[in-house]
């Protein structure tokens, strides 16, 4: 789930501009969340993730504190190198300077006509979730009727349920579950997956150790996932490539 932030100093407009990025991801039934909007970029920057996860930063660049908002994107841009950044500002004449920030904003929205505000900030979530569908890097599910992604990058794991058709996918801080099946999965994997059982595919750089007696992989998120005798010898092979 991609997370979406706005920081904007002033309450009527941060709350305008909520409830329009909420109603865009209800409306649309997008694979996201307000994760936070506030007045205080220090909030933002203590409560979002860098580098694990790609987020949506809304930000005002007129914050009237000790820096402005493309000082604060690029500080972003260095913890999250792949996250979205979208401006909406009274201030037009910045445009320009978003380049020489080196920010690489996905949009530039002018303060004034909400009609015309509402169907920027729409027009710019699913422009967002139309890019992360398109990443080959990042890999698609669903779960009942809602569209999911993770990147392939958090992916520790791939399990089979209690259901042979059901697969867990395990990231370091989260679960889904969902139905497939390994086979289909394992040919939208890229190399640093390993099918190391017929119920388990595992993401080689998440690996701590392997107990090569007790034909287990342990995980760095603590899970253990056994490995039968015939994937013994790709998993040495594995680890000598990553010594």
């Amino acid at each position: 789930m991609l997370d979406v932030y706005i920081c904007e100093d002033e309450k009527e407009q941060l709350d305008l501009f909520s409830g329009y990025v909420s109603n865009t991801i209800l409306i649309e039934d997008l694979d996201m969340r307000l994760a936070l909007s506030t007045q205080d970029y220090h909030e933002l920057l203590e409560l979002f993730p860098p580098s694990g996860n790609t987020a949506v930063f809304f930000l005002d660049i007129d914050l009237k504190s000790d820096i402005d908002g493309l000082m604060l994107a690029q500080r972003i841009r260095q913890l999250q190198p792949r996250c979205f950044i979208v401006f909406i500002t009274s201030h037009g004449e910045c445009g320009m300077e978003t380049f020489q920030y080196k920010v690489e904003a996905l949009d530039f929205i002018r303060k004034g006509d909400t009609k015309e505000i509402q169907e920027r900030i729409k027009s710019c979530l699913l422009d967002v979730a139309d890019k992360i569908r398109n990443d080959p890097k990042i890999f698609h599910y669903k779960i009942g009727e809602r569209h999911a992604s993770i990147p392939f990058d958090q992916i520790v794991s791939f399990q089979t349920a209690g259901d042979a058709h059901k697969i867990t996918v395990h990231a370091m801080n989260k679960t889904s579950e969902f139905f497939g099946s390994l086979k289909n999965i394992e040919k939208s994997l890229d190399k640093r997956f390993y099918r190391c059982h017929r119920s388990y595919i595992i993401n080689k750089d998440f690996i701590d150790k392997v107990d090569y007696e007790l034909f287990d992989v342990h995980m760095k998120n603590g899970m253990k996932c056994p490995f039968s005798f015939r994937a013994k010898g790709g998993l040495r092979k594995l680890m000598r490539q990553a010594q």
